[in-house]
């Protein structure tokens, strides 16, 4: 059975012309890939190179790679080297001998522009003003040919002198490990004839010296009491495994320990650390020691003077909140305020435009205490993070009078206060022509406690297909529009300050958590010729930071938008003949009333930038009106013909709902990275409202989803919409998706990427209009829609544009069995999405 199976797909293959062009495609790229194409004689392509016996350590074989001077070149797909290929397209020499051409015009031409200045500065300098530096080109800058030929890489030459270093590293690499009597011995195997050398090195790391005892050794110092009484903390104990990395690592901590005890000069190199192996039995006794302070003995001899570390305390904290030019010791100031508390003084050149609370309730230096540089660095996170300054600058200086004592300047550079911004947009959606803009007023600093006022102002104006209720053919189709018929604007007002109000003050948040409490109010009027829809919305939130900034939660005890809809009479019939509540719940007038609370976790600041991995998870939860229907409930309140209680004649929406995400960053090399999302949500509608509100409902496609199919288009589940008139978008109550992406560097600003994306929504309950709609156990898996493409980015560093095309490969759409789109030409329904940042 199996091989006729296997008999019938060659066939099915050949007998394909798309399939067996593919199969074409593919042999030539092979063949054409091929990187030896350059080669001298007696030279191989490192093609593997690999660590044997690491296990016999606890050392992670990562740590062993790091130490490789020589790596395999990338490979596309892992198997074709097509990077090697596309950098031996290119004649090095000829480049070489273009950029030296070019070098020497560039030299001709700065020449001139300098002579060219020097004449115009001579004529500035008569008239009292600074002379201008001319702007030169740089010879070291790139060619477009080089960059397009560094999208490739040269390949990487099998050389002896390489392995050896690399093996020496690993050996020095176990020595500093607790292996003082390894050894590393390499190996080459190498293929004549496809010229690949495969290279091994294997360790043999022998018995680890452990550490027998741990000694202080100090002069009579306040240091050494201080190091003495934090030994609990040590870093380096008896009968672990000698390790230089951890070595270098105690002395950090003592170092920090030093500093934040008000030893203010403290560096890592007064801590030395004496390994001694000779006592047998492999183990070691390590002695600390901390060596006296030096410094020169007068401004006139410089001879060295040793003495105790001297710990300094404070004497003053001086606060400025204007931009400062030169040595701030050096300026003068009109005046000088005494903080009501903690002793901090302002220096000021006019009105200070801050109340004093919001600077003096975060700054943790006080005058007198001791010298802390964790308080420092708290400081600075804290008053930069109050969003009204550009920029802070912490400053130490000896104080004039006590040479044991520091005066602290923090220079808080003010941001401009208020700004507007005007973004204008042309739009196409869907081929459908528009305009958008909106007007954005912001005051940073409103009632002088950073608090943030912020009014947008949105509007847009489109030509969209109209639904003609008044087809006579008994199907609805769509018109082309003749002008903008579709108008949306609406004000958006936002006031936040930094700080808990009620109810959240009565928690009890560290000044690390950057509590910042928010109430949002707005008003969006939509119209189109068939119908007009108002949204109110009001809500009032809190979000805070814990766990050193890496996890924010946002609270949102309540929520209140008002949605209210004005139908067309052959618009409205149109809909109710549908029979389909979820279209109907869609345009019906409805209150929805909200309490969430979501967490969002990220392990990195930078996940598009970071050398490591990069974790991110954000997960929410929301609640709506079952408080509400309990207390109607109670009170005896009148229900309408669908049990459904009122507020102003308008259900309010009852349901929970709750949706995750989680992202994993996966660097490769310099400038690629491998992204993998998960994300699902699921929304249960409850007794007073029995479908989600449109706005809470669960939809896929589109550029951030599964790029494919365009937004609101894919789904439910493996339902068939060809067979229905009804145009509209299509929403469900679960969510599943998946994405994978690989991104990588074309040339100077400009990325690629490779994507497969995967997902669907689903209905929980059966629906009469929608066969198969439902989410099933046995059957959603083969209801998965799969699409794959490739995008391009333009990094612009403040924000990047982004061109993504996909093509469907499994449509869960098409019949069971048949759901695959290989031979139906899946490039044919491909779809173009633009986006601004990364899809996630």
């Amino acid at each position: 059975m199996n091989i006729r199976r296997k008999i019938s797909a060659a066939i099915y293959l050949i007998a394909s012309p798309a399939r067996l062009s593919g199969i074409l495609f593919l042999l030539a790229l092979f063949s054409a890939c091929n990187p030896t194409k350059k080669l001298q004689p007696g030279q191989y392509i490192v093609d593997k190179v690999e660590v044997i016996d690491d296990k016999l350590t606890d050392i992670p074989k990562e740590e062993f790679e790091a130490y490789f001077r020589q790596k395999p070149n990338r490979k596309f797909l892992r198997k074709i080297d097509f990077f090697v290929w596309w950098y031996n397209l290119f004649d090095d020499e000829k480049i070489a001998a273009k950029k030296q051409k070019r070098n020497q015009d560039y030299d001709e031409y700065n020449s001139k522009k300098v002579r060219k200045f020097e004449k115009k500065n001579q004529k500035r300098i008569k008239k009292g003003k600074k002379p201008k530096a001319p702007k030169l080109k740089d010879k070291e800058s790139t060619m477009l040919i080089e960059s397009v030929r560094d999208i490739g890489e040269p390949a990487v030459i099998l050389d002896s002198g390489l392995v050896n270093q690399t093996r020496y590293q690993l050996s020095r690499f176990l020595f500093s490990k607790g292996y003082f009597n390894n050894d590393v011995k390499d190996s080459v195997t190498v293929k004549t004839k496809n010229r690949r050398a495969h290279i091994r090195y294997t360790l043999i790391p022998k018995q680890p010296y452990t550490i027998a005892r741990v000694k202080y050794d100090f002069d009579v110092d306040k240091i050494a009491w201080l190091i003495r009484e934090d030994t609990m903390h040590c870093l380096l104990k008896p009968g672990d495994i000698y390790d230089f990395e951890k070595q270098q690592a105690e002395k950090q901590r003592i170092t920090d320990l030093a500093n934040n005890n008000g030893y203010y000069y403290y560096e890592n190199a007064y801590t030395g650390f004496q390994v001694d192996s000779g006592i047998g039995n492999h183990r070691v006794n390590v002695q600390v020691r901390i060596k006296k302070f030096t410094k020169t003995f007068s401004a006139s001899n410089d001879s060295l003077v040793y003495r105790s570390h001297p710990r300094l305390t404070i004497a003053n904290v001086f606060i400025i909140t204007e931009s400062v030019v030169g040595n701030v010791r050096d300026l003068q100031f009109n005046d000088t305020l005494k903080a009501k508390k903690n002793k901090l003084l302002f220096l000021l050149n006019q009105k200070m435009p801050y109340r004093e609370s919001l600077i003096t309730d975060n700054v943790s230096i006080y005058k007198d205490g001791w010298f802390k540089r964790d308080s420092a660095e708290f400081t600075y996170k804290q008053l930069l993070g109050l969003g009204v300054f550009k920029n802070v600058t912490i400053q130490f200086y000896p104080n004039r009078d006590n040479s044991n004592q520091l005066d602290c300047f923090i220079i808080c550079s003010p941001l401009i206060k208020q700004s507007i911004t005007l973004q204008p947009q042309l739009t196409n959606t869907y081929g459908n022509l528009g305009i958008d803009g909106s007007f954005i007023y912001q005051n940073k600093n409103l009632f002088k406690g950073g608090e943030l006022l912020e009014l947008k102002l949105a509007g847009s104006i489109a030509a969209q297909a109209q639904f003609n209720s008044q087809s006579t053919s008994g199907s609805n189709i769509d018109q082309l529009p003749q002008t903008f018929n579709t108008i949306q604007f609406g004000p958006e007002l936002t006031f936040a300050v930094p700080r808990a109000f009620f109810p959240f003050s009565l928690l009890p948040f560290k000044k690390e958590a950057a509590p910042r409490t928010y109430i949002k109010s707005g008003l969006n009027y939509q119209s189109r010729p068939e119908f007009s829809r108002i949204i109110n919305s009001i809500d009032y939130g809190f979000t805070f930071k814990s766990h050193n900034n890496k996890y924010k939660h946002d609270i949102i005890p309540l929520e209140v938008y008002f949605v209210r809809a004005i139908l067309s009479a052959g618009f409205k019939n149109t809909l109710d003949s549908y029979n389909d509540a979820f279209l109907v719940n869609s345009f019906q007038d409805h209150v929805t009333t909200l309490s969430k609370y979501a967490v969002t976790y990220v392990s990195k600041e930078n996940s598009n930038t970071s050398s490591k991995h990069v974790n991110y998870i954000h997960w929410s939860i929301q609640s709506s009106g079952t408080i509400l229907r309990q207390l109607f409930e109670a009170t005896n309140q009148k229900r309408d013909s669908l049990d459904r209680y009122l507020i102003m004649g308008i259900p309010f929406a009852q349901f929970i709902r709750t949706d995750i995400d989680y992202r994993h960053y996966i660097p490769v090399r310099k400038k690629s990275r491998v992204v993998y999302r998960l994300a699902g949500g699921i929304g249960k509608p409850l007794k007073n409202l029995s479908v989600l509100p449109y706005e809470q409902s669960f939809f896929s496609g589109g550029p951030n989803s599964v790029r494919a199919w365009r937004a609101r288009t894919l789904g439910p589940g493996g339902y068939d919409p060809s067979s229905s008139t009804a145009r509209f978008d299509k929403i469900g109550d679960l969510l599943l998706e998946g994405n994978f992406e690989y991104r990588f560097h074309i040339i100077k600003s400009f990325n690629g990427a490779f994507f497969v994306d995967a997902g669907n929504i689903w209905r929980l309950n059966p629906d009469a209009a929608k066969p198969n709609a439902e989410f099933l156990l046995n059957k959603f898996t083969d209801q998965i829609a799969i699409g794959t493409g490739v995008g391009i980015r333009w990094d612009l560093n403040f924000f990047v544009l982004r061109l993504d095309v996909a093509a469907p490969i499994k449509d869960p759409k098409l019949p069971v069995g048949d759901r695959w789109t290989f031979d139906k030409k899946p490039w044919n329904y491909s779809v173009v999405n633009f986006g601004i940042g990364y899809p996630f």
